[in-house]
């Protein structure tokens, strides 16, 4: 189907081809990515490179938020910052213990030293008045549109309010249409489709540390219990293992599902002793059934079968499941810390309006069912010398256990080590879980997880990964226990600064059912990839980036398929220009849907798609952006996909294509200038 090829939205913008590379490594392939935490965490990272963070105040949870560092590296120059004191400059970095000019100069956007103090010794509630504020305005258009019954027009509308000061205070109100959905008439009178607000606030008592309220996201432990921030899977980045960073975190994304809306904070009982509360209470799109008795037409049972997570309200079934079922959420976190870790008791409990009745399969004989959910788990991280532990222990109230382990460490100042066993029993349930491990839910799965992060002088990087799984029970697509193992090794050689050459290899065998339906027995699906990749400057802003890709797909003895791609990009920034842009042209030809070929994609500013490549023909898109004025930036951006030959026998032919626009207004207030 040709909807396959429309991108998959990751909200968030990339200036810098180092933050690039490092979002692809996130982004690759993974079907499981959350859109609006992509977006929050590309929006977070723009918000630092506008203020950046203090090096000789910034602690572990901002540095491990920022994705750019493994959890070691922020503890070598945590403890390099104690015994040496404040850092005079920047280049002091080079003397920190498993960094190098790699890391050094991609974080180099986002840190300074002594930004901000006047600000950061002031009342954060001074911002209530003060601060930066921003308006976001976007429209964008598919051609052709051939959904049937859409209740709208296929206009995509968005806009967002942010007001922000000195990453302490930030408030805002969020606004979204789909496309399909109806505007000012029909299912949605009241505007939008979607609207959303937040206020937040950190640091502003010594009691207080945090506090969420409307709209929130959420990071406990390692995902076992409770995860809706931004969370990555397995990717190139090889030793980016550890679920960090703050525990409750403002939403202002355009996604509908994957959030709180309610209220947090996080207390400070004592100099050691922590404490998290939360609540949140929202209704929740769902596919609901009624059973009407037959005399008195009253219904008699009402239940849901499932969640509905796309936030899209369109059709008249859609419509229905909208807002159907009330979920209300509740927990509590209290952690003790020490100068090298912490240990942390998590409680959630999750209650919905009417029970949970998953249509009954074999493999979903041990999902959830029912209207209360009950999970507990204690959490911990440890810094000693070269190594860091950290890990989960979780309980959901069936009495079925998980459990997440894993260890980093130096063997030598250039070489880092990732381990990480996952023990997740098939009868664990948590709804809101996301730990790292092959699948997007935390149960029904046993794995060993290894990487290596390995420089060689300045020009040298090699990073590998392999991760070894058992499922011990049915999943969909495999009506019996199965196995899985999967191989990555990626190797980057940049000769000097502005050039840099990588070549990666993966790949994944999983078992499956056959195709075949006489034959019950499960086969190895094995996928395997190579890309070569090449980015250089040629001077006067520009820059080219050229790729080539290949794939091959193939199920047991049965003949392979085999898929290929290749692109040319241009990113022409001219120095003290108001314009710039970015085009590419690619080219894709896969003998079937499973040898597919995913490419990432740059977009406006809070706009990255990672379009999945099927079948034969071409696709080509063009930014552009225009700095218009101090306080106004103008962007566009069209895409054009043409499908001559189709993924699948049903699938479409033709071109497709879409128009984006989008304006951000920016002003301080006087106070700030």
């Amino acid at each position: 189907m040709w909807l396959l090829l429309l991108p998959l939205h990751l909200l968030g913008q990339v200036e810098d081809p180092t933050t690039g590379e490092l979002l692809e490594s996130f982004f690759r392939e993974n079907e499981q990515v959350n859109e609006a935490e992509a977006q929050m965490f590309l929006e977070f990272l723009d918000n630092v490179r506008r203020r950046p963070l203090d090096l000789n105040r910034v602690g572990r949870n901002e540095l491990s938020a920022l994705r750019l560092l493994n959890e070691l590296q922020i503890e070598n120059f945590l403890q390099y910052r104690d015994q040496l004191g404040p850092l005079l400059s920047v280049y002091e970095l080079q003397a920190v213990p498993g960094w190098d000019l790699a890391d050094i100069r991609r974080l180099l956007p986002f840190v300074g030293v002594n930004t901000g103090l006047d600000e950061r010794y002031g009342s954060v509630w001074r911002g209530l008045l003060h601060g930066r504020n921003e308006l976001l305005l976007r429209w964008g258009r598919p051609t052709p549109w051939n959904v049937r019954q859409a209740e709208g027009s296929p206009d995509w509308l968005a806009l967002r309010f942010l007001h922000t000061y000195d990453q302490r205070l930030r408030f805002g109100l969020t606004a979204e249409k789909d496309p399909g959905e109806a505007f000012f008439r029909g299912s949605n009178p009241q505007g939008f489709d979607f609207y959303s607000a937040h206020f937040w606030v950190q640091n502003a008592h010594p009691v207080v540390r945090a506090l969420a309220l409307g709209d929130y996201s959420v990071r406990l432990g390692q995902g076992l219990v409770l995860q809706t921030r931004f969370a990555p899977g397995k990717s190139a980045e090889t030793t980016a293992i550890v679920r960090g960073g703050p525990r409750i975190a403002p939403y202002s994304a355009f996604g509908e599902a994957f959030f709180l809306r309610g209220g947090a904070a996080v207390l400070r009982l004592s100099r050691h002793w922590e404490a998290t509360v939360l609540t949140s209470y929202r209704r929740r799109d769902a596919n609901v059934r009624e059973i009407i008795d037959s005399t008195d037409l009253e219904p008699i049972d009402r239940f849901f079968t499932s969640l509905q997570t796309a936030g899209l309200h369109r059709t008249p079934s859609e419509i229905r499941n909208e807002g159907a079922i009330g979920e209300w959420l509740g927990g509590a976190v209290l952690a003790r810390n020490w100068r090298n870790g912490q240990v942390a008791l998590n409680a959630v409990h999750l209650q919905y309006e009417a029970p949970w009745r998953p249509t009954p399969a074999p493999y979903r004989l041990y999902a959830f069912e029912g209207q209360r959910l009950t999970s507990l788990s204690a959490d911990y991280f440890w810094r000693q010398r070269n190594w860091y532990a950290f890990g989960e222990i979780a309980r959901s109230s069936n009495g079925a256990a998980a459990a997440l382990n894993g260890l980093l460490f130096s063997v030598d100042s250039r070489v880092t080590m990732a381990l990480l066993h996952r023990y997740f029993d098939p009868r664990y349930q948590a709804i809101y879980a996301a730990p790292f491990a092959e699948t997007s839910s935390a149960n029904n799965e046993h794995g060993l997880y290894w990487g290596a992060d390995v420089r060689f002088g300045r020009k040298w990087q090699i990073n590998a990964y392999a991760d070894l799984w058992r499922h011990p029970w049915l999943r969909f697509g495999a009506n019996a226990p199965s196995l899985g193992r999967e191989y990555l090794g990626r190797i980057i050689w940049t000769p000097q600064r502005g050039v840099s050459f990588y070549a990666l290899w993966f790949r994944e065998v999983k078992e499956r059912n056959s195709s075949q339906h006489l034959e019950r027995a499960l086969l190895e699906h094995e996928r395997q990839r190579l890309r070569l990749h090449a980015a250089y400057r040629v001077g006067g802003g520009i820059e080219m980036r050229s790729r080539v890709e290949w794939t091959r797909f193939s199920v047991a003895s049965n003949p392979p398929t085999r898929g290929f791609l290749a692109y040319q990009e241009v990113v022409v920034r001219p120095l003290q220009s108001r314009f710039s842009g970015l085009g590419r042209f690619v080219i894709f030809d896969t003998q079937d849907y499973d040898a597919r070929i995913y490419a990432f994609e740059n977009d406006l500013f809070a706009a990255v798609s990672i379009p999945g490549f099927a079948g034969r023909g071409s696709r080509y898109f063009v930014n552009l952006q225009w700095r218009a004025a101090p306080w106004l930036r103008l962007e566009a951006r069209y895409e054009q996909t043409i499908q001559r030959v189709p993924s699948s026998p049903s699938g479409a032919t033709g071109r497709f294509s879409e128009w984006k626009l989008q304006a951000r207004f920016r002003w301080n207030d006087e106070a700030e200038r």
